[in-house]
């Protein structure tokens, strides 16, 4: 298991990006591109 995997088990995951790709491709379950709100 990879450390994202591991990680996704314990907390909540989420993107601070405008990247959409990246949001594809770690699925996280929230995301923003304003880092103030989290």
């Amino acid at each position: 298991m990879d450390t994202l995997a591991q990680l996704k088990r314990f907390t909540t995951v989420v993107a601070d990006t405008g990247d959409f790709e990246r949001m594809r491709a770690f699925a996280p379950q929230d995301a923003t591109t304003n880092p103030s709100l989290i």
